[in-house]
């Protein structure tokens, strides 16, 4: 339920960027295959060149910052039971015991639990933001955190350098 009303949310609201297109109503990775191959069929056409980079990223649930999530639920507008529903579902406290002793109570400020739609959707909602480091020239499409950016030009010296520089701006944004 909490799932289906952030996925109305969002939706509604525009919020996500058009490349991602995991776990969204009418998309998926064929809509990434092809809007690749179509950029590829246009630099063959136009006698230019294109280079893509394809991104998994290592460990990402458990990398992913919390409180930056719960900030981009504030920023999307959703109000009342569901943020704090989030918050408490994204709580995790922990305690180390050796032998019989028993530490105090931790709690972790990184990384998301695993195996939930709930959480694919909060990791959408925090790669989010990678797109908008990219440069004009630079195209993306994500599948949740498989990301792939593509450049096109007359000279690979020009592509290689936009690539570099949104490698950059993606490991800043990281």
């Amino acid at each position: 339920m909490v799932s289906a009303r952030l996925v109305h949310v969002l939706e509604r609201s525009k919020w996500l960027v058009p490349s991602q297109s995991g776990f969204r109503r009418r998309r998926g990775t064929i809509d990434n295959l092809l809007k690749l191959e179509t950029a590829i069929r246009e630099v063959f056409v136009r006698k230019k060149h294109l280079g893509s980079i394809f991104f998994d990223i290592e460990k990402a649930y458990d990398r992913t910052w919390r409180h930056e999530i719960l900030e981009h639920l504030s920023d999307i507008g959703l109000k009342g039971n569901s943020p704090l529903f989030i918050k408490n579902f994204l709580q995790t406290i922990f305690r180390i015991r050796v032998g019989n002793i028993s530490s105090d109570n931790f709690n972790q400020q990184e990384g998301v639990p695993q195996g939930s739609v709930l959480i694919v959707l909060l990791f959408i909602i925090k790669i989010n933001g990678i797109v908008s480091k990219l440069l004009a020239y630079v195209n993306s499409t994500l599948f949740v955190d498989d990301t792939q950016i593509h450049c096109a030009g007359k000279h690979m010296g020009f592509i290689q350098r936009q690539l570099q520089t949104a490698v950059n701006n993606m490991t800043d944004w990281a």
